[in-house]
């Protein structure tokens, strides 16, 4: 459930921008989401409603002394 100031939050900020620069620009939470893939569609299902899951990729265990030499290259 999204915050029940939020319309008027984005509106406010698109009214300031607007008269500052001309353009309303983009509200930084939306932007937010765009950027790390949130989906905006609450109708969402399934796959598209799910972030993808991170992957890891495995590194060779090593060890780094004080002097600069590394164990177990």
């Amino acid at each position: 459930m999204p915050h029940i100031h939020h319309a008027d939050a984005k509106r406010s900020m698109g009214d300031k921008l607007e008269a500052m620069t001309g353009k309303r620009g983009e509200y930084p939470p939306e932007r937010a989401a765009r950027i790390c893939g949130t989906p905006h569609s609450k109708s969402a299902q399934g796959d598209a409603a799910r972030t993808p899951p991170e992957n890891f990729i495995a590194a060779p265990a090593r060890q780094v002394g004080d002097q600069g030499t590394v164990k177990g290259d």
